[in-house]
């Protein structure tokens, strides 16, 4: 059976990914490697900068979350360390990870600001990349990543977007709805020529080694098996 494939191939002294050398590649940043692997070419100073700010925003959110927890439990009852991090990976869908890959798609389908925004307000649609559970005003991580934006005096019609439907959805709403994490990196992986399914694929990329860390953790400082106590569930059986 034959395999085709413009990633990367084998030579005789090195191996090359998307017409680089490894070799060569191993001088730069890790983010820079992810970069080209994922879209298939080099970032100029701007995007790198930006796009390693970008994966270093979503390495935790805390043992709370949704895959820190899963990865915890896994761990807490004897698995490996690979184990417990791919469950936490399996954890992440359109509510918890997965929100970048909505909202790219979302937004490359936005014609009128006003309509999109009262369709999806009136048909109760999620709008992905806006609110979030602990930030209720602002989302510090896009007020940083906003801010390194404007300092590189990187412009994205896209940043512009989500900005505007932000105060759209205040506008309409007659809420708060902070642009959050998510909405923005959406809004900058686009305007890289990131497809809408590496939205989700570099939130893994990125979190993953704030797993590792939330299963070495557990392993190494909590006893073995978790299990969530009687006080905290609710029986409403019969």
């Amino acid at each position: 059976m034959d395999y085709k494939t413009s990633i990367s191939k084998m030579t005789a002294d090195d191996h090359i990914i998307r017409g680089e050398k490894l070799s060569d590649l191993m001088s730069g940043s890790f983010s820079d490697a992810i970069f080209l692997i994922l879209a298939a070419r080099k970032p100029n100073d701007q995007e790198s900068k930006i796009f390693s700010t970008m994966l270093i925003s979503v390495i935790d959110h805390g043992m709370g979350t949704t895959s820190s927890q899963a990865a915890r439990f896994v761990a807490s009852g004897g698995n490996s360390v690979n184990t417990a991090i791919a469950s936490g990976v399996l954890s992440l869908g359109d509510y918890h990870g997965g929100a970048i890959e909505g909202a790219m798609k979302q937004l490359i389908n936005v014609n009128d600001v006003a309509e999109f925004v009262k369709n999806n307000l009136d048909n109760k649609n999620l709008i992905y990349g806006f609110g979030h559970k602990i930030y209720k005003e602002a989302d510090p991580r896009t007020q940083q990543i906003l801010k390194l934006c404007q300092e590189l005096s990187y412009q994205s019609k896209y940043i512009d977007l989500v900005q505007s439907i932000e105060t759209e959805l205040e506008k309409q709403k007659v809420k708060k709805l902070p642009l959050n994490v998510d909405g923005v990196m959406a809004a900058i992986l686009l305007e890289m020529g990131f497809s809408a399914k590496a939205g989700k694929a570099l939130f893994v990329i990125g979190r993953t080694p704030g797993l590792a860390a939330q299963v070495i953790e557990e392993q190494e400082n909590e006893k073995p098996v978790r299990r969530v106590s009687e006080e905290e569930i609710k029986y409403e059986g019969k």
